[in-house]
């Protein structure tokens, strides 16, 4: 076995000058030493880049209504537990089937591989785990959510273990009052992203990550102030990929209802076509499409006007039967099961910059 030869690599190291002390790497961008210390170069931050790289978390049941003990009748609207149970053999089957489309879209795709024993903050098993979408992968590493409600509290050290495992750095990690989810990130390009204020992510949320944005090459941070709650008709916004995105250069999806006006002018200015989703789509997640490319997107089976539209601007369109995670959360605004359409079921880790 051939030995290490240090010498070998000296003329590679920045400021090297043989015979003399180190010199300090001050002006070394920590980008540029990525690979050669973390194996990959990570980063996300693009809504419609190509995927190299993606995170999922299969469901296996615990995640269900019935595995949700200890929870009194008068508390299910407090837990958002609804009557819509999801059938797991379905769920999981239909789980497989959008994998298996990542996969034939050459993406690599890596699991969250929960352990047995998982504890919420205030649940056994913490609403919400399966929806990795709440992570944040900006060029370089990520950043560790601190999600907006007590039911859901308790993810972020599964998900901060798991990225660790798999080399990815972790650039910071919401704390103190801050509250900031994922869901509520859509990016516009690389250099321009919505983030989206809540009831799931405060405006102390974003105070905190704005400057870690502009650290990864961020010009503009637009804050999006959803109304979380359009009443009984119009169901429950809690993130901003419920309602918008992005799905080619210059092109979304949108339900006008859940956005500010401004964010609409916002969005027009910047020479973003709009598509406009009705109702009945929105809460099939006919706005919670993944692009993997630009200009091929995979959206929930069920949504014919939005898909007809999208072929109508070349959008190809890549259509997945999802309805056993859909109608746990989008559909009534509450359950269990994972909830969310194919961006709420996916981190992607490794995405090409739009």
């Amino acid at each position: 076995m051939e030995k290490p030869s240090v010498s070998r690599d000296m003329e590679a190291i920045p400021l090297y000058e043989p015979g003399k002390p180190p010199r300090a790497l001050w002006d070394v961008d920590y980008l540029s030493e990525l690979e050669r210390v973390w194996g990959r170069r990570w980063g996300a931050m693009s809504d419609i880049g190509k995927i190299h790289m993606i995170m999922v978390s299969r469901p296996d049941g615990r995640e269900l209504q019935p595995n949700i003990v200890g929870i009194e009748e008068k508390d299910k609207e407090f837990f958002g537990l609804g009557e819509e149970i999801p059938d797991l053999e379905r769920l999981q089957q239909q789980f497989d089937r959008f994998v298996a489309i990542l996969q034939e879209e050459g993406i690599e795709v890596v699991d969250l591989n929960l352990p047995a024993q998982v504890k919420g903050a205030y649940l056994p098993f913490p609403q919400g785990i399966r929806g990795v979408r709440d992570l944040v992968i900006l060029n370089g590493g990520a950043i560790i959510p601190r999600l907006g409600v007590a039911p859901k509290r308790g993810c972020e050290i599964y998900w901060a273990r798991r990225l660790l495992e798999l080399g990815c750095p972790i650039l910071y990690t919401v704390h103190g009052t801050g509250c900031f989810e994922g869901g509520n990130v859509c990016w516009i390009d690389s250099k321009h992203v919505l983030v989206g204020i809540s009831v799931r992510t405060n405006p102390e949320g974003l105070r905190q990550v704005e400057p870690i944005f502009k650290m990864a090459g961020v010009e503009e941070v637009h804050p999006v102030f959803l109304s979380s709650y359009l009443g009984e008709s119009l169901g429950y916004q809690h993130h901003l990929d419920v309602v918008f995105g992005m799905v080619d250069r210059n092109l979304a999806v949108v339900f006008p209802p859940g956005i500010d006006w401004v964010t609409l002018e916002y969005l027009r200015r910047r020479g973003v076509k709009l598509i406009e989703v009705p109702h009945e789509e929105m809460l099939n997640a006919a706005c919670n499409c993944l692009a993997v490319e630009p200009g091929r997107v995979i959206i929930p089976a069920g949504n014919p006007r939005t898909a007809e539209a999208l072929a109508k601007e070349g959008v190809t369109v890549i259509e997945v039967d999802l309805s056993q995670r859909i109608s746990s959360r989008i559909r009534s605004g509450r359950g269990a099961g994972g909830g969310g359409g194919p961006v709420c079921a996916t981190a992607p880790l490794i995405r090409e910059p739009v």
